[in-house]
């Protein structure tokens, strides 16, 4: 008995599985809640997935960034949407192209910005394109200036220093000027001592040479020679050489002019570099001073340079301190003239100035003359200089005297 229950209870489970009807595709695709409960948020979510990484996002409710919809849910509800859409059409599908419309046309930070405008009159385009390039080497001689002459080895030289070193051309004229000092400086000392030398010997050798001048009036040939052999024997005697004595003011006259008119030279043709010095208070050395400052302050320092060594140059003759009294007047006048020199003369000629009172100054001190072997000069040997109104009087009576033999020579 127990046998025919289990048996029937088999059939009648069968039995049932027979009779319920079975699901369709598309009954099954109806039932499913998954695309009929929010048909276009999914769309809309799927979208926005499609967007760039940098683009905004409006899901304001929550930090969270919606999680992505499964692949297997995509096709069911892509195949919904129509149907959906059709059975019932919702104003919300209107909103999430509204949002990526908004979000597009949204300006992002950067361009909230204003440009910066740059004024263009703060770069001076055309001073910098005015400036010409540096010099070469072999600029100048292609420019027919540096030569074999001495203005020409002068302006060598001032290449040479400018080009190596990339010093502004105001000081390059101010270096080469102090070098050229430098270079004289040797002959220089020997003057000094030959001076030094001759200075026991003064009153023979102004004997001397007034016995030449008496001899040349007479045209007394015999009587010149005697002196100019009683001249040698006095500078033996000195320990003094005349062909030394000549030769420094042999080197130093070239030098001292080949500068001046090499540095002239240059700028009056102009080398256009020279119009940028470098140096703010004389910004072009090739124009003329309009203010006048620059021929006033080489007329003052000519005068005191003249000033320091003529306690140097007044042992040599008694005429000596009266000369350099009128080379003092000449040079007060001379004001007007230097202002038609170029502002680059100017600066030679005051950095010479300069460098010549400085040497001066120098060589007086008692270290440095034994130093060098300058022998001192006694101080009775020393003559005081005169006086502008004792050069006055000296220099009528020289003019009288050459009046007095002018008319002798008429008779």
């Amino acid at each position: 008995m127990v046998l025919c229950v289990g048996y029937m209870g088999r059939l009648g489970a069968v039995g049932l599985r027979a009779a319920r009807p079975a699901l369709k595709p598309s009954s099954a695709r109806c039932l499913s809640t998954v695309g009929l409960q929010h048909p276009r948020l999914l769309l809309a979510r799927s979208e926005l997935r499609a967007l760039p990484s940098g683009t905004r996002s409006f899901f304001w409710g929550s930090s969270k960034t919606p999680a992505p919809v499964e692949k297997s849910e995509a096709p069911s509800a892509e195949k919904a949407a129509p149907e959906a859409s059709a059975a019932s059409p919702e104003p919300v599908a209107a909103e999430p192209s509204a949002s990526l419309d908004a979000a597009s046309s949204a300006p992002s930070p950067d361009a909230a910005l204003p440009p910066v405008e740059v004024p263009t009159d703060a770069i001076p385009t055309e001073a910098l394109s005015a400036i010409p390039p540096p010099l070469n080497y072999g600029d100048l001689a292609a420019m027919g200036l540096a030569s074999w002459t001495p203005a020409g080895i002068c302006q060598w030289g001032m290449e040479l220093i400018q080009v190596s070193t990339g010093l502004p051309w105001f000081w390059t004229i101010v270096g080469a000027t102090f070098l050229s000092r430098v270079i004289l400086f040797p002959f220089t000392v020997k003057q000094m001592q030959s001076t030094a030398a001759l200075a026991p010997y003064q009153n023979e050798i102004a004997a001397i040479r007034d016995e030449m001048s008496e001899a040349q009036k007479r045209r007394d040939t015999l009587a010149m020679q005697r002196a100019a052999l009683r001249q040698k024997v006095l500078y033996e005697k000195a320990g003094v050489s005349l062909g030394g004595m000549a030769l420094a003011p042999f080197v130093q006259l070239p030098v001292t002019l080949g500068m001046f008119f090499g540095v002239k030279k240059m700028c009056d043709l102009p080398v256009e570099q020279l119009k940028y010095s470098g140096f703010e208070w004389v910004p072009d050395l090739t124009v003329i001073d309009p203010t006048y400052t620059l021929p006033i302050i080489a007329t003052v320092l000519m005068n005191v340079q003249i000033s320091v060594s003529m306690r140097d140059l007044v042992g040599q003759t008694p005429q000596m301190g009266h000369i350099m009294n009128g080379l003092r007047v000449l040079t007060t006048g001379s004001v007007f003239l230097m202002a038609n020199l170029s502002s680059g003369v100017l600066v030679y000629l005051i950095s010479s100035i300069v460098a010549m009172m400085i040497q001066s100054v120098t060589l007086r001190q008692p270290a440095v003359r034994r130093l060098l072997g300058i022998p001192l000069i006694p101080a009775h040997l020393r003559t005081p200089a005169p006086s502008m109104l004792e050069s006055v009087k000296y220099a009528r009576q020289w003019w009288n005297n050459k009046v007095e033999e002018a008319k002798k020579a008429q008779r």
